[in-house]
């Protein structure tokens, strides 16, 4: 039986105490962004027309991107292969797996996927490619609110036949770890449903809560009633001012373009373009440093992405606002070294 507990890491730096970082701790580095669902809770399937092209990342392009993490004077904590599509569309995906892993540039790779593309034959290469971590997501323990939610008609046996195989041959090799969201069941006969289908079939299981993660993507609030029902795990709502994420982590987008954070679908925060920098260059550039300042300086307000962002509030397992002040201390000195 699985465990019930989220992936949240408790055993967590003090990142207040190392930023600038020389490293980033984690990438979003994002094989598609397309996807082949259009769920009513995201962003990028429902949301407004992007402004920039869906497509996967080409190959040369990822390995390009894995041979610069070796500029970095240390290994990354984590690369999570996915950031706002469905990964397994690109056909090169266990690849860039076995690539980053030959490499030795993280500790840690892992995805997050609907599952919809699992085969007992894609399964043996998902076992066998390095991967650490695989997040599978549940987003209706039925056919008929995989319609509802998702928008598409799936079989329920064979999916969940594909995730037990996965489950099956990952055994000892790849942690199997299988989420829903609470507005998926309504009811307690529908959480025990889920449970019954797959807790035997997974190392971890939990119940997430939708959440405003989203900038900018109104939507949300008048398709569900979110505000009052807590944080992504349950945790409390809090008022973040000082943002963690652009602190320790970027998104690497499938073409390349390095934004600051998942929640921007806009892509309003670009930082730099990996088809013509490296992503050490981005990382100690003047761009994402003078975000870094701005945050840190209380002035968040004055960035159009992150004025009605409420990601953090909801999502947030570091907390800055205290340590301001050591925090834009540390950045000056910073500035004042490489000047």
């Amino acid at each position: 039986m699985a465990k019930n507990v989220s992936t949240v890491n408790n055993k967590r730096h003090n990142l207040y105490q190392e930023i600038p970082l020389s490293t980033p701790y984690m990438l979003f580095i994002d094989p598609s962004n397309v996807c082949n669902f259009k769920c009513r809770f995201c962003a990028m399937s429902t949301g407004e027309k992007q402004s920039y092209e869906k497509q996967t990342m080409p190959f040369e392009l990822y390995k390009k991107i894995i041979d610069d993490l070796s500029d970095f004077p240390e290994r990354l904590k984590m690369i999570r292969l996915a950031a706002q599509g469905e990964p397994l569309l690109n056909t090169h995906f266990t690849d860039m797996v076995r690539y980053a892993k030959s490499k030795g540039v993280c500790d840690w790779i892992e995805t997050v996927t609907n599952g919809s593309r699992l085969t007992p034959e894609l399964n043996d290469e998902l076992a066998a490619s390095g991967l650490d971590r695989i997040r599978i997501s549940v987003e209706a323990p039925t056919e008929k609110g995989y319609k509802e939610t998702a928008g598409v008609d799936i079989d329920m046996e064979k999916f969940t036949e594909n995730i037990r195989d996965l489950y099956e041959k990952c055994q000892g090799r790849c942690e199997i770890y299988i989420k829903t969201v609470d507005i998926a069941l309504p009811d307690e006969k529908s959480k025990q449903d889920f449970f019954n289908r797959f807790d035997n079939i997974c190392d971890k299981i939990f119940i997430e809560k939708v959440i405003p993660i989203w900038s900018d993507f109104d939507e949300l609030n008048d398709r569900y009633d979110i505000d009052d029902h807590g944080g992504l795990y349950g945790q409390e709502v809090r008022n973040i001012q000082i943002c963690p994420l652009p602190f320790y982590s970027a998104v690497i987008n499938p073409d390349g373009i390095v934004t600051v954070c998942c929640p921007d679908w806009k892509r309003r925060l670009v930082i730099g373009d990996l088809n013509y920098e490296s992503i050490k260059e981005i990382w100690n550039g003047q761009k994402l440093h003078h975000l870094w300042m701005e945050f840190a300086a209380g002035r968040k307000n004055d960035c159009e992405a992150c004025r009605k962002c409420l990601a953090p509030n909801y999502n947030c397992h570091d907390y800055l606002d205290d340590h301001s002040e050591l925090i834009l201390n540390n950045l000056k000195m910073r500035a004042e070294v490489k000047s």
